[in-house]
């Protein structure tokens, strides 16, 4: 099982909103999708990254260790599809 960049952002965004709807609001998407890929991510990982207390969810500590890894992850593929883009409009390499 692979973890898709969708999951990783949903994560991001649900501890970045501070909540799930706020979450899906931010995506555009249903808190239904949030939810799922949430529990995509964390059946696929064996993990889990958020805990209930109350009515809030609260990342673990994986949950928190993967949160700042998430972070690098989609900044990096945000550089690299920035990259793409510039080759697209016919800028060479760098040697």
């Amino acid at each position: 099982m692979h973890i898709t960049l969708e999951q990783w952002q949903s994560l991001i965004a649900v501890v970045d909103a501070g909540g799930y709807a706020r979450a899906a609001e931010q995506l555009g998407k249903s808190q239904s999708a949030i939810s799922y890929a949430i529990q995509r991510l964390e059946s696929g990982l064996s993990v889990r990254v958020f805990k209930l207390e109350g009515r809030r969810a609260v990342l673990t500590e994986a949950g928190q260790a993967l949160y700042r890894q998430a972070l690098r992850l989609v900044d990096q593929a945000e550089q690299t599809e920035q990259l793409a883009r510039q080759f697209s409009q016919g800028y060479e390499a760098q040697r």
